[in-house]
This record gives C-alpha cells, structure tokens and sequence, in this order.
C-alpha cells in the first residue's frame, strides 16, 4: 500500500472512529428499550445525533415523517463518505448506496401499483418518500405518474434496474404480486456491489467478498426462514429469492429444504454444516412456535455479524473495514431507533420491542 494510501485511510479511519465514539452506547441503547411512551423516548434522544428527530416531533407528531428523516439521514451518511473516498473506492461507497436505492424505487412502486392497480389515494404517502438523488438519475415524481407499466421500465432505461424490470409486465404483476419482483431487485443491487468489490485493492477485495460471503449467507437463511419456513413459499419462488454467494445454498441441506414441504421443513438441518452453534440453539427450542424460531435465528445471525464488524475495528486500521464497520454500526442504530418509536406508537409490549430492536 503506498504512502499516499496510508495517510488517506489514516485520515478517514480517525473521523469514522471520532463519529462512533459519538455513537449511542450501550447504557443509552438500554435507556432508550425502556422508554414507555414518545416524550420520554424523544426527551432521551436529545443532545445526541438524533436530536432532529425530537425537534420533527414536537413540531407535528407526524411518526412517518420521522421515519423519512431517519432514511435521508442514512443516504447522506453514505454520500459523505463516499465524498472522503478516491478512485475505485468511490464507485464501491456508491454500490454500497444502492441498497439505499432499491429501498426507495420499491416503496414508489408499492404505492404506484395501489394507486394505479388497487385504486387507492396515495398522495399523502408519496410526500414521505425520498424524492432526491441517491446513487443514480431517477425521476421518481416520473415513476409515480406513470400511467401504465412500461412507463416505468423506460424511466429506468440507462440504471442497473432497466434489465430486472424488463423481465415482468403489467400482466405477470398482477398475477404474482410485487414480491417477485423485489426481490430481484434486491439481488441486483447485491450482484452490483460483489461487482465493483472486484475492483478493489487485493487487501480490501478480500475484506469485502468475506464480508458480502457472509452477508449472502445470512440474507439467505433468514430469506429461507422467513419465506420458505414461516410463511411456506413454494420452491421455485424461495430458491429464485436467493443471493449470489455464501456457503449455505451450495449445500446438499439446502437442496433437501427446497425439496420438503414447507410445514416440514427444517432449519437447524438447513444451518448444520456452516453453523452448528445455531443448528444446536434450535434443537434446544425445538418446542418454540415458527415466529418464535424466526426471531432467533435473526438474533443469533446478526449478533454473528455485529461480532465480525467489532472485530474489524480492532485490526488492522488502514483498510476498508472500518468504513464497513461504520456504516453497519449507522444502519443498527436506525433500526433500532425506528423499531422503538413504531413499537410505542402500536402499543407494543417492551419485551416485544426489544425482540424486534436487537
């Protein structure tokens, strides 16, 4: 690695460690899952990088409009650093964005396809959605007006979502729904970021294709979980959901998931070969309801990758990893902080709300 690369990684490997020491802690987080109603929620928040969030409340009360903010916030993380960045680096940061992206033009399009297909009122719902530029040109306010389907696919002409949408018509949407669909989109985004991963330096491609490896196998499972177990999608829908990589869709186990019917279908024979900890927790809950068994495998996958993401930070400080590491530790706090702010808003139990939080 040259000087130059060094003094550059060096450079931003201070200002994202200054960022997460600034990040909430785990005394605050425990502070937050106790809160028992909004005020008390947004009073807690205050003087921390959420502080906006409490002044947006006070202002209208508007939980939507909180939720639109905590996702504008999110796309701008990710553009300044991608500002700090040079070269190949750059065009990673803005794959790593897509995600942000895909998120966007699926929530435009869930409300095109209510008003255009289900004839629902989707004007007030339009205005909370991110209407800016993220990684790509996209004239949403274009997408939501479209008057038919091949509108849409010809305002994406020239983005890496032209080819996805060139696969369905009007007709195969309504016959299938928008599930499909997204979750092709969801692997292109994925595709795209293993893609501009290769072009990386050899310490940093190897970094990001461990790190996306394992991503892959945890997108998977819980995708195998949730839509092949819990709620007992058939095969060829579940095995076209996958993502490009990992371990755990190359093996006979799987194969022999996609075979069985979905209320026999099991998931620590799924787990076993790559992750016998969590093949042996279920075992040992065998008796737990399906959304119970759910909840922990999510639990125990993201515990696995939070405790990777730490690890990076603690090695070696001139690579790519601790911008990874930085941008996992953002998304875990959105999440969390959106979780608890719609888990008061519904009345959920606080147990409830931790379970979804963590």
């Amino acid at each position: 690695m040259s000087l130059r690369d060094l003094n550059k990684y060096a450079f931003i490997n201070a200002k994202l460690r200054s960022r997460i020491a600034n990040m909430l802690d785990d005394k605050q987080i425990e502070t937050l899952l106790n809160s028992t109603s909004l005020e008390e929620l947004f009073h807690q928040l205050r003087g921390t990088s959420y502080q906006s969030l409490a002044e947006l409340y006070d202002e209208s009360g508007d939980i939507q409009r909180l939720e639109a903010w905590i996702f504008s916030r999110n796309v701008s993380i990710f553009k300044e650093v991608g500002r700090l960045m040079e070269d190949t680096h750059v065009s990673l940061i803005a794959a790593l964005g897509v995600k942000q992206e895909v998120e966007n033009l699926k929530g435009v399009i869930r409300l095109w396809f209510s008003n255009k297909i289900k004839d629902q009122n989707i004007d007030y719902r339009y205005g909370y959605l991110y209407q800016g530029k993220i990684v790509n040109d996209i004239d949403w306010d274009k997408i939501i007006n479209a008057e038919n389907f091949e509108q849409i696919k010809e305002s994406l002409k020239g983005t890496l979502y032209y080819k996805p949408f060139k696969e369905f018509d009007i007709e195969r949407i309504n016959k299938e729904g928008l599930f499909t669909l997204e979750t092709l989109l969801d692997r292109t985004w994925f595709s795209h970021l293993r893609k501009e991963a290769r072009k990386l330096n050899k310490r940093d491609r190897e970094l990001v294709e461990e790190v996306l490896a394992r991503d892959a196998d945890l997108k998977n499972i819980i995708n195998s979980v949730r839509t092949g177990y819990l709620y007992g999608v058939d095969s060829e829908i579940l095995e076209q959901s996958m993502f490009e990589g990992g371990k755990v869709t190359q093996t006979q186990e799987f194969e022999t998931f996609l075979a069985t019917d979905a209320q026999q279908r099991s998931i620590s024979n799924l787990v076993a070969k790559h992750y016998p900890e969590l093949a042996k927790e279920l075992h040992e809950n065998k008796d737990k309801s399906p959304k119970e068994k759910t909840l922990l495998v999510e639990h125990y996958l993201f515990a696995d990758r939070r405790k990777e993401f730490n690890k990076m930070l603690r090695g070696y400080p001139f690579s790519f990893g601790i911008i990874l590491a930085y941008f996992f530790l953002e998304e875990r706090q959105d999440k969390l902080i959106r979780t608890v702010i719609n888990g008061i808003n519904f009345k959920l139990s606080a147990q409830e709300i931790r379970e979804a939080a963590l």
